[in-house]
């Protein structure tokens, strides 16, 4: 099958085995994990790059530039198509090797591809070796519903509610007011949530408090159901095992309603926390697969990172290439988006959620699903 790609992508694993394979082609992609992890912060790009360009005038392989790029984890090597054509297996592993080292001496000690760019369109024959699919896997409309206060309203009305129904999602929402319950969403109060005297009322609404729809919600209950605390959630203190306890507590109830998608947006970061650092421990253990969801067998519940999305610019949860990226490149622990002093995000930090959770949520649907 011919494809037309603008890279050649050689990838390679920094202390792994797959290091020593030495076997290079045009076709290669990036690996086949659906989660990665990147805490970046802590990286002197500027310094790397210097580097970088002191390695690419002592070599003699022809190489124009070479940066490096954290957000993909690639070091991106420029050179034409006839000098790479040129280049011998072991010239290809020695370019490896001098790059492996350079992020060695830097401690990135992390998977990275080199990806070669020619800047022009290479025609090969080869089958990439994981093939995405980009399809949205929402055909019919599915029914959505936030729970959620102030933070919740803002996002949805900044951009996340029309994104949402323009991929044929129906969104409803629970606000102070709503029942019993509408008032509280703190932490603490997900036990009570998630439970059977409530959730079948949370299933059957399919009203709206704040947000707004331009399509008709599909027959049926919500399918889809995401929860929010509001930012004063975002300090915990100097512990977070309370927070670890009641989040644990939940998943024998998501467990047991495998036909219904959950989705615990992190509670927002605020301007001043007490204890910054267990607040960034707290989301990343969310996060992470094998944090708070390591032992959970079901493929129902999911994790958006709002507190990383709004702690820095360069800070970010989403789809890259098909893969879900957890991408930390500012050791910023609070909350950079604010309203001019409130801790409410402002408007460029809603919509920036927004653009990096809806793909996120399409590609989740997928593997719920079983249509991705």
């Amino acid at each position: 099958m011919k494809r037309y790609l603008i890279f050649i992508v050689v990838v390679f694993a920094v202390f792994s085995g797959c290091a020593d394979s030495g076997e290079y082609s045009q076709g290669d992609e990036l690996d086949s994990n659906n989660n990665v992890y990147f805490d970046n912060s802590q990286y002197d790009a500027e310094a790397i790059n210097q580097t970088l360009q002191d390695w690419v005038l002592g070599t003699n392989y022809k190489i124009n530039d070479a940066e490096l790029d954290l957000v993909n984890s690639a070091v991106n090597i420029s050179i034409t198509e006839s000098d790479y054509e040129a280049l011998e297996s072991y010239e290809l592993e020695d370019i490896k090797t001098g790059i492996e080292d350079i992020l060695s001496f830097y401690n990135i000690e992390k998977d990275f591809k080199i990806v070669f760019s020619s800047g022009e369109a290479i025609e090969t024959d080869s089958e990439p070796a994981v093939e995405m699919n980009t399809e949205n896997p929402i055909g019919e409309t599915v029914n959505l519903i936030f729970i959620h206060h102030s933070v919740g309203e803002n996002w949805l009305n900044a951009g996340l509610n029309d994104m949402l129904n323009e991929n044929n999602i129906h969104v409803a929402d629970t606000y102070y007011g709503w029942g019993e319950m509408g008032d509280r969403t703190d932490t603490s109060d997900w036990p009570d949530w998630f439970s059977d005297d409530v959730m079948p009322d949370v299933y059957n609404e399919l009203g709206n408090m704040t947000g707004h729809n331009s399509i008709a919600p599909a027959e049926g209950e919500n399918t889809i159901i995401m929860f929010k605390s509001c930012f004063p959630n975002s300090d915990v203190g100097s512990s977070i095992q309370d927070e670890k306890r009641i989040y644990v507590s939940l998943l024998d109830y998501f467990s047991e309603h495998p036909d219904k998608m959950f989705i615990l947006v992190t509670p927002p970061p605020m301007q001043s926390i007490s204890h910054p650092e267990k607040t960034r421990e707290l989301s990343n253990w969310l996060v992470d697969q094998d944090g708070w969801r390591r032992d959970y067998e079901g493929s129902n519940l999911y994790v958006f990172d709002l507190y990383n999305v709004l702690t820095a610019e360069s800070n970010h949860h989403m789809l890259l290439e098909g893969v879900e990226q957890h991408i930390i490149n500012d050791g910023s622990n609070t909350l950079y988006y604010d309203s001019w002093g409130d801790d409410h995000p402002n408007d460029d930090g809603s919509r920036k959620a927004a653009e990096e959770f809806v793909p996120l949520l399409i590609y989740w649907y997928g593997i719920f699903s079983g249509e991705g």
